[in-house]
């Protein structure tokens, strides 16, 4: 998914939210995992953290990319649904 996210952002995917904050309120008011259709196990569990995080969501087309940084580990990557 890393690879897709890459291409969408060279061709100009919008990034729609980087915020850093507490893991559970970010996960709680901003992730929106009710729409995450591929990856979610692993992102779930680095919002479950008892600390702070980075959080992207990145739109391509009828996706959005949900994009977890968790301190001093890799990013981790979820595909969801948009608005539409």
């Amino acid at each position: 998914m890393r690879e897709e996210l890459l291409d969408a952002l060279r061709r100009g995917a919008e990034i729609k939210l980087w915020i850093n904050g507490p893991a559970a309120s970010l996960a709680k008011h901003y992730a929106e995992l009710d729409r995450i259709v591929e990856g979610s196990p692993a992102l779930i569990a680095a919002l479950s953290v008892n600390g702070s995080v980075g959080l992207a969501r990145v739109e391509h087309g009828p996706w959005q990319f949900i994009v977890v940084l968790p301190d001093h580990r890799p990013p981790l990557i979820a595909r969801a649904t948009t608005d539409r």
